[in-house]
């Protein structure tokens, strides 16, 4: 007979029917129905809304892997401190090779060693050579190494059966870094290639942001890995795969184990968290059943702010503050907790840290073709979306790794890659993908705004005839460009600005005479060194003795204000910087150029506005 039916028929089974009401309300209590579920970038904004708060301490290098780097890295040195040979051989004067075949060779007299690591106590003469390792300081005198292949000692003489040019198989002082010059910026996570060029710089210790993350998870069915299984229990997965999960966004785990299915200890242990970490991610126990219980706690001991995420696997997450720290309460199940993980907890943390990253192996397609000497070849690359582009200036280079998201493995006997052919890049880390890419002539202006975008922007310093390259092949989304061929058919114009530019100088009085001056050039494919050279031929210096050459105009500034060199040439802004002297020598006009199909992209509207509120037209 149903109760329904019993009630109808018989007013003795009352008393009955009040214990099963008030057994069904109690557990409907017990039961809480989930919240209104919100969408997922709703529960996104939120927590983002609200990130834990990141500090910052001194670490030592060894210390410092993996974690975020909170300073900006400006060199004080230049690596190499001295042009040094970047082959096995023999310093010599270019001029004097210029004759030189494999069947004619050039006899020049050997003058003597130059050891590793020591202070060459000779000068290269005309017809001499000095016999040079890699890594071997350049004697004075010499302008370029004969690789050993192509010359054979014959008593005190040698004999060279290869011409090279000035400059070959030498690594110039600050080729690699230049003194002043931005390495690496706040954001940056700390692993292999940056510790190396912290380590290239001298470092010893540097400033890193930490996060301390509390992982617990719930459940009387766990047990903690190594223990014994009883009837019923499972061993605890969450609190390791999380807590692997929170070091991979650079912050520190701090584990608490499996905490108790009752109120008041749950509590307690949520509180005790809340005083020692910067944020809580504890799983399971965030559903409406009865023995789920987080979002009660969370109620009583702090704001509970949503319970229930339209999300599948993900549904019942919860988010809430509890003594004003950030609590997460994750799903139980592994992969729904590892996804909620993903969704919500790793942004803000890297939000709270400043950085992003991905997987370790990627798929891509080659900017442009690659030729290859044949052997088997790890190449270093850079990514920009799915493209893939060498990095490569040699191996003696840690910017190559600095900038490198990864290697290409190239198999021997392979010599030539077409353009657009499929690769798999091993990325040497957790890769860090711009936002967008920009190929660029150096600009102040833009260079700043890279810092302090919400976004990353990756700058490739690059020069106006590269930039060009670049965003014809699609390497970069941009392409900040400058002088008289700055315009590219079929690429739009979509932000400009005009700056000063002139020379830079310590003292004045350099200006009366330039012969002689120790001079600090462009790269040859900046724009900036045509215009230099054309300001120096109208002062009547054609023949102008450089010292070295740089990237950015920080970079120019710097070379002079620490008396590496006596002039440059720069944009105004860089020399009031330096506190350097300025002498304007005229005007150019930067622009930044996008593909048609790009213009109404939301990053590329926001880079736009950012230019422009920050003082560009």
């Amino acid at each position: 007979m149903s109760l329904s039916w019993a009630l109808f028929r018989n007013e003795s089974i009352l008393p009955a029917v009040d214990l099963i009401d008030a057994k069904l309300e109690t557990r409907a209590t017990m039961r809480k129905e989930f919240r209104s579920l919100i969408s997922l970038e709703e529960a996104q904004s939120i927590v983002l809304s609200r990130p834990p708060q990141a500090a910052a301490r001194t670490a030592t290098l060894q210390e410092s892997r993996g974690c975020i780097l909170a300073e900006k890295i400006v060199s004080s040195q230049d690596v190499p401190g001295f042009s040094r040979a970047s082959m096995d051989g023999f310093a010599v004067l270019a001029e004097d090779t210029l004759a030189a075949r494999e069947d004619r060779p050039v006899s020049l007299r050997l003058a003597g060693i130059v050891p590793m690591g020591a202070l060459p106590q000779l000068r290269v003469a005309q017809g001499e050579v000095a016999e040079v390792s890699t890594g071997s300081m350049m004697p004075p005198g010499a302008d370029a190494v004969v690789m050993i292949e192509y010359s054979q000692v014959e008593a005190d003489q040698v004999l060279i059966r290869r011409p090279v040019y000035g400059g070959e198989n030498v690594q110039a002082a600050g080729s690699d870094i230049s003194f002043g010059e931005a390495v690496l910026f706040p954001g940056t996570r700390l692993v292999a290639r940056e510790i190396g060029v912290l380590a290239a710089l001298g470092r010893t210790d540097v400033n890193v942001r930490t996060l301390s993350v509390g992982v617990a998870s719930t459940g009387n069915e766990l047990v903690a890995p190594g223990q014994p299984l009883a009837a019923g229990q499972i061993y605890d997965i969450n609190t390791y795969t999380i807590a692997a999960a929170v070091d991979d966004c650079g912050a520190n785990a701090r584990l608490y184990g499996i905490l108790p299915d009752e109120k008041g200890s749950m509590a307690k242990a949520l509180q005790k968290m809340s005083g020692e970490c910067d944020m809580i991610l504890v799983s399971g126990s965030t559903s409406a059943g009865a023995g789920d219980m987080i979002f009660q706690v969370l109620e009583e001991v702090g704001e509970l702010i949503f319970h229930g995420v339209n999300l599948k696997p993900g549904k019942p997450t919860i988010f809430g503050l509890i003594n004003g720290k950030p609590c997460l309460g994750l799903p139980g199940y592994p992969t729904s907790a590892l996804t909620v993980f993903s969704c919500l907890a790793a942004p803000a943390i890297r939000t709270a840290l400043g950085q992003t990253h991905t997987g370790k192996r990627v798929a891509g397609r080659l900017a442009g073709p690659l030729r290859i000497e044949g052997r088997r070849q790890m190449l270093a690359v850079g990514l920009s979306g799915d493209l893939v582009y060498p990095m490569d200036k040699g191996s003696g280079s840690i910017t190559t790794l600095a900038g490198a998201d990864g290697i290409i493995d190239i198999p021997a006997g392979v010599e030539f890659l077409e353009r657009g052919e499929a690769v798999h890049v091993e990325l040497f880390s957790e890769a860090q993908p711009a936002d967008l890419v920009v190929a660029a002539e150096n600009t102040l202006l833009l260079e700043k705004l890279a810092e302090s975008l919400p976004w990353r922007l990756m700058l490739l310093n690059s020069g106006s005839v590269r930039a060009r390259l670049y965003l014809e092949d699609g390497v970069a989304d941009l392409a900040c460009v400058s002088g008289p061929e700055a315009a590219l058919e079929g690429m739009e114009l979509i932000w400009s600005y005009k700056r000063e530019l002139g020379l830079v100088f310590r003292d004045a009085g350099v200006l009366s005479d330039l012969d002689g001056l120790r001079i600090v050039g462009w790269h040859r494919d900046f724009a900036m060194q045509a215009a230099f050279e054309r300001s120096l031929l109208a002062l009547g210096l054609s023949h102008p003795r450089y010292v070295r050459a740089a990237r950015t105009h920080s970079a120019v500034a710097a070379a002079i204000a620490s008396d590496r060199a006596d002039l440059g040439f720069v944009e105004k802004q860089a020399a009031i910087e330096a506190g350097l002297g300025f002498k304007p020598m005229g005007n150019d006009e930067i622009m930044l150029l996008a593909r048609p199909r790009n213009v109404g992209d939301a990053l590329i509207k926001s880079l736009v506005s950012a230019l422009s509120q920050a003082g560009g037209a």
